[in-house]
């Protein structure tokens, strides 16, 4: 493992020395809804991963990957006059992206709830991985009602979680630097949230 490592990243290094065009690798937040079931807030999310080349020729040499993701509820008000805002719940969890080789499967592993799953393609592991289905998120009866809240996710590749001798290389090169930034929505809660 550690000769092909070296290999790759000599191979890695070359290409962004020599000037190979890079494909614009993102991250990005198609959408985030939110709802209430049974007095829980409940929010679903869709997050898009476009790797580069590069990235999945690492994956492909079994290199794992550490995506983080952070979940905030904030909530604004109003004192004397002042616009104000506290956070009100705060989730940041790791989901690690690993390729067996041998086995031929994609295997991700969420460190929230230690659920592992495996994959036939990459394509479909990430499109698992970018899929938020009813997250809860808080209890009803811990929010005020008739208040507005944000809620913001992001989704961000950990690079110091990389291989040692990747992490230099993910410092400068853009095709690395995958965050999909914030992405919010704001809502107003009805009267009905006792």
């Amino acid at each position: 493992m550690r000769l092909t490592l070296l290999k790759w990243l000599q191979l890695s290094l070359i290409m962004t020395f020599v000037g190979t065009p890079i494909a614009q690798a993102d991250i990005h937040i198609r959408y985030l809804n939110d709802y209430q079931i049974d007095q829980q807030l409940v929010l679903d999310a869709q997050v898009d991963f476009k790797l580069d080349p590069i990235i999945t020729k690492a994956v492909n040499h079994e290199i794992p990957l550490n995506f983080i993701t952070e979940i905030e509820l904030n909530e604004s008000y109003s004192l004397m006059g002042f616009s104000l805002s506290r956070n009100r719940v705060k989730i940041v969890y790791e989901s690690q992206l690993n390729y067996f080789g041998f086995n031929q499967i994609y295997v991700i592993t969420n460190k929230r709830n230690q659920k592992v799953q495996s994959f036939s393609s990459l394509s479909e592991a990430l499109r698992t991985m970018g899929t938020l289905s009813n997250f809860n998120l808080a209890n009803l009866s811990d929010l005020h009602p008739n208040t507005l809240y944000t809620i913001k996710i992001r989704v961000s590749l950990n690079q110091w979680k990389l291989p040692t001798p990747l992490i230099l290389d993910a410092l400068w090169n853009s095709a690395w630097q995958l965050d999909s930034g914030w992405h919010q929505i704001q809502i107003q809660s009805p009267k009905s949230w006792l």
